[in-house]
């Protein structure tokens, strides 16, 4: 078994000794997985049970039309784009999360940004969580590069083969898990920590590209963005690592049905008791209500969150923002 890591960057895990690689690909550390075709076929030949629910289902998240934040490089806010999209700012350092602004092959958007993407400016890093098309996208990446020639990228390993041919020389740091990426010391730091997924573009690339989650630290306050993930070991060891974060974003979309998604999403229920694992002081949710990649109704994901952290007697550490609406740091 090789251990593969960036050896420019610092391994905050003293114990840790590298991402498991073996015959071309990322392996897992804990419950090997695969996602067959034949699971894809049974979802796709299978009747929905929830198929009238969700036909009948109109609701989309809220967008807000201002647009204030963008010029605004003083105060340290996120601001949620859609999907696994945030505009995050701390100390006036701006970055984007898994930029995907666009529609996808087959996959309309449901709800959009009141502006198109060359319009987000002042943007310093752009962060690319792992290689799946609702979260790296060739355009949308092309046009905040257009828009912010200064940019640069942090990423996970072996993304290089995905975005090499679009980037032209933009600088790109690739991170291994418990990886921190270099920048200014006056800046955040920021650290690639693990999550429960897989990486695929096409038929014959499986595993070749690492994912995993961005951890914010910057004057005593963390804060962390899960990327993809289902429910698994890394949350608790996040919490067990890195504690006192204040906000975690966490997916809580695409989940139905669970024999197609678990391996990947995790159901608000699940999201709920990751977030308590990683012992983060507020939970807000994303990957739902953008794109409709799954069987579950469009508004179920927004309203199962807020009853389990009802259930919890914390739905006062609840964040829902709608599009485009600022949260404030």
């Amino acid at each position: 078994m090789e251990y593969r890591y960036n050896p420019e960057l610092p391994i905050v895990r003293p114990d840790w000794q590298g991402n498991p690689y073996k015959d071309g690909a990322f392996q897992y550390l804990q419950d090997p997985f695969f996602p067959e075709w034949k699971t894809v076929l049974r979802m796709l030949l299978t009747p929905n049970p929830q198929r009238k629910e969700k036909k009948a289902d109109q609701w989309r998240p809220t967008v807000l039309p201002a647009t204030e934040w963008i010029a605004d490089k003083e105060r340290d806010f996120l601001v949620w784009l859609g999907h696994a999209s945030f505009v995050i700012q701390l100390g006036g350092i701006r970055y984007i999360t898994d930029p995907v602004l666009n529609g996808m092959p087959l996959v309309p958007r449901l709800v959009h940004p009141p502006f198109p993407t060359t319009k987000i400016t002042g943007v310093d890093y752009i962060l690319i969580s792992h290689d799946h098309r609702d979260h790296c996208d060739q355009q949308s990446l092309q046009q905040l590069l257009r828009a912010n020639p200064q940019a640069k990228i942090f990423t996970s390993l072996g993304m290089d083969r995905t975005i090499s041919k679009w980037i032209g020389e933009t600088p790109v740091q690739m991170a291994g898990w418990y990886q921190q990426y270099k920048s200014p010391d006056h800046e955040p730091q920021l650290t690639f920590l693990p999550t429960r997924h897989w990486s695929r573009r096409g038929l014959l690339d499986f595993n070749k590209v690492l994912w995993g989650a961005f951890l914010f630290e910057y004057e005593g306050k963390r804060h962390y963005f899960g990327g993809d993930s289902s429910y698994h070991w890394p949350f608790a060891d996040t919490g067990k690592h890195f504690p006192d974060i204040d906000i975690a974003m966490l997916g809580i979309g695409a989940y139905a049905p669970d024999y197609m998604m678990q391996g990947a999403h995790m159901n608000p229920e699940e999201a709920v008791q990751a977030w308590q694992d990683i012992g983060a002081k507020r939970l807000l949710p994303m990957h739902y209500g953008t794109y409709d990649l799954s069987n579950e109704p469009a508004s179920e994901p927004y309203r199962l969150v807020q009853k389990a952290m009802a259930e919890r007697e914390r739905s006062h550490d609840l964040i829902l923002p709608g599009v485009n609406e600022v949260v404030y740091l």
